[in-house]
This record gives C-alpha cells, sequence and structure tokens, in this order.
C-alpha cells in the first residue's frame, strides 16, 4: 500500500533514508556492520513503507528481525502521527498526511478501496464502517491486513457506536460496541467487545437502560479510557476490566453545540458561546470534572468569499486544531489548522484539496492483532 507501481519495490526509499546493501557482497554480510541491537535501532527509525517494501528483502536476518513483535513496538514509539484523509464516497479512496521538518504535509496515496469509511484508529490499526450494511472490518492500511468483523450493528448509523482500542496491560486489541434496542418506549444499550485474535464474535459484557442519543462515535483516548457521551452523560469504559463509570454532562445555553475530540490522552470539548466565539475544556475522568483550556473567538476562514455552512473541529495534532468547513452549496469540504501555539494563526491545509473528505488521526505501524506480522 502506498506504492503505485507494485513492480518498483523501493519507490518510497531512497539511498540516503533506507540503509540498503549496495552490491550482492555486502548483501552476503549485511550484519557484518553492526551489531544486532544496532542494526535493530537503526530499522526502527525508517518509515514503515520502505521496511516492509524494500528493507525485508536484503537478507533473512533483516526479515526475521522486522517480522518481530518487538521490533513492531519500538517502531511504533517512534513513528509520527499524522491524517487519514479519505473520500467519504465510494469507493472510499484515502491518503495518508504526515507532518514534515519544514511543517508542510507529505501525501502517501493509499490502495483505492477501503471496505467502509474510518471510525477510528489504534496503534496503526483503523476500523471502518460500511454504513450500508452496518459491516465493520478492522484494517492495517500499511501491512494490508484486513478482517470482516461480525455484523452486529444497526446499518445507517450516523455515529456508529463501536470503537477499537488497546489493553496497555496486555497489549490486546479489542472492539467495542453498543447495540440500542428500544421496546416500549425504553431504550437500552447492550455493550459487547470482541477481542481480536482471540474470539471470532461478539460477548455481550452489560445491559443499561438510559439515554443513548451519542453525540459522536467512541473517543479512545489512549490508556484504559473510551468515552461515550450522550445528551446528558459522559460515560467512562474501563477497556481492560470492561467496567463503566458515568458522569453528567454540564448543562448551560451553549452546551448542544459541544464538539468532543481527543486531545493528546485527553477528552475535549469545544463549546460555541455565541459572540464570544468558543471555549475548550479537559475532562478528568477521575472526578467527572471540566477545565477551561483555551478560549477562540470566531475563526475568519480565508475561502475568497465562499459562504460555508458549517465548521467541524475534527482532530488535534501537535497543538494545532484540523477543522473541517462544508462549504456551500456544493457541501463539499476544506480544511484548515489553527495554531494554538500561536495565538490562533490560521492557514488553509494546501495539501487537501476541496472535495468531499473526512480526516482521522493516525499512526503508520507494523502492529498486528495476529501472532506473526507478514
Amino acid at each position: 500500500m502506498g506504492r503505485e507501481n507494485e513492480d518498483d519495490g523501493r519507490k518510497n526509499c531512497s539511498s540516503s533514508s533506507c540503509p540498503l546493501p549496495q552490491n550482492k557482497s555486502q548483501k552476503g554480510n549485511c550484519l557484518g556492520c553492526f551489531s544486532e541491537d544496532t542494526l535493530f535501532d537503526i530499522l526502527t527509525w525508517l518509515p514503515a513503507e520502505c521496511l516492509l517494501s524494500s528493507a525485508r528483502y536484503t537478507c533473512k536476518s533483516w526479515a526475521a528481525l522486522i517480522r518481530s513483535s518487538d521490533f513492531a513496538e519500538k517502531h511504533l514509539l517512534r513513528s509520527k502521527p499524522g491524517i487519514f484523509l479519505q473520500n467519504t464516497k465510494r469507493p472510499y479512496g484515502a491518503q495518508f498526511l504526515e507532518v514534515t521538518d519544514n511543517g508542510e504535509f507529505g501525501v502517501t496515496t493509499l490502495e483505492p478501496n477501503f471496505p467502509g469509511r474510518f471510525v477510528n484508529s489504534c496503534d496503526g490499526l483503523i476500523l471502518l464502517y460500511e454504513n450500508s450494511s452496518g459491516v465493520l472490518n478492522v484494517t492495517n492500511p500499511v501491512t494490508k491486513q484486513c478482517v470482516r468483523v461480525p455484523m452486529l450493528l444497526s446499518h445507517k448509523l450516523m455515529y456508529p457506536p463501536c470503537a477499537i482500542v488497546r489493553v496497555p496491560r496486555t497489549g490486546e486489541f479489542k472492539l467495542f460496541a453498543s447495540r440500542i434496542l428500544t421496546e416500549s418506549e425504553v431504550s437500552n444499550s447492550h455493550w459487547h467487545v470482541l477481542r481480536l485474535g482471540r474470539d471470532s464474535s461478539w460477548t455481550g459484557i452489560a445491559v443499561e437502560t438510559g439515554d443513548f442519543e451519542f453525540r459522536c462515535t467512541p473517543i479512545y483516548t489512549g490508556g484504559n479510557d473510551l468515552y461515550w457521551i450522550t445528551e446528558q452523560r459522559v460515560i467512562v469504559m474501563d477497556v481492560d476490566r470492561e467496567t463503566f463509570r458515568q458522569f453528567p454532562l454540564p448543562q448551560g445555553p451553549h452546551r448542544w453545540h459541544s464538539q468532543y475530540l481527543k486531545m493528546e490522552n485527553r477528552l475535549a470539548s469545544i463549546i460555541f458561546v455565541g459572540g464570544e466565539g468558543f471555549q475548550m475544556h479537559t475532562f478528568d475522568p477521575d472526578s467527572g470534572n471540566w477545565t477551561l483550556y483555551h478560549e477562540m473567538k470566531h475563526l475568519d476562514y480565508p475561502t475568497d468569499g465562499i459562504e460555508f455552512l458549517s465548521e467541524f473541529f475534527a482532530l488535534w495534532m501537535n497543538e494545532e486544531l484540523i477543522i473541517k468547513l462544508i462549504l456551500l452549496p456544493t457541501l463539499n469540504t476544506l480544511f484548515f489548522s489553527y495554531d494554538m501555539k500561536t495565538g490562533g494563526r490560521l492557514k488553509k491545509i494546501d495539501a487537501i484539496q476541496e472535495g468531499s473528505f473526512d480526516v482521522g488521526l493516525h499512526t503508520n505501524s507494523l502492529v498486528s492483532w495476529k501472532n506473526t506480522l507478514l
């Protein structure tokens, strides 16, 4: 994935960025120049695509090293987060945008088709949802591994109540989902979990009665906390113990317009406050309290006079907010970055053209839910 020409296995690797042997005699002694620990360390700095398309073909020793789970974990720690940009219309083509040293984006085109739209990403694995059928898929767009998940959700949901997470204690990937069933005007959430690599079906873990008009898809901030946000509550799920804590949402005249996103390892809320602009608050999962983090005035987007229908705070990355505008009358999208370090410098992301796109935070990795990588 990310290669336009399958015959050119080294397209993404230049001689200056990928320390591959240059002749056959070097290939026969590819570990002779470095100790195994040193080579391990050097290779973890290379892009994931380079490791798969070229480095692993150098010799059997390199291939075995790159295939190991220890290598995948170390490589993940050194990988930079970027933006997964996906077309919202079939065939759901996608690109990966990584911030370069000059602050611009390097763009890698991924394979043409994805089996669904982006829901969330965790350590390089992406959860995809096809709303016409309710089918979920988990994929690693670098290694091209993909698994179809047994159908559980009702189709045509705007905010699919599901997420992929990783348990810190064990390194295990899990999928959590809420299936809402209403009988006699009473809504019940049937919570389920699927443990990737262990279980091939969903397991029920709890049933709860309450308000289950979810405001967004569940937000995983890393660690043990997965957040489900309804009209009135924040439900904090411990992904290791598979237990819940609940906190009421603050009430006020503008709270209906709240938007929620992951801010590093915290849950953040951005609230429209009328003529004053916006406020960003962060959530403490121990106390249930919200703390004011940043205030923004109304944003003046450089759209050359084009009107827009709405603005959506899509994600947080490197102290910047990535903002999605829906334009009128086309309903196409434009994306802007808001720099919170410089007091709100706003600029258009030129790497994303006007179109119909969604974005998500993602990190390219070699991590797998399987016992072997390749």
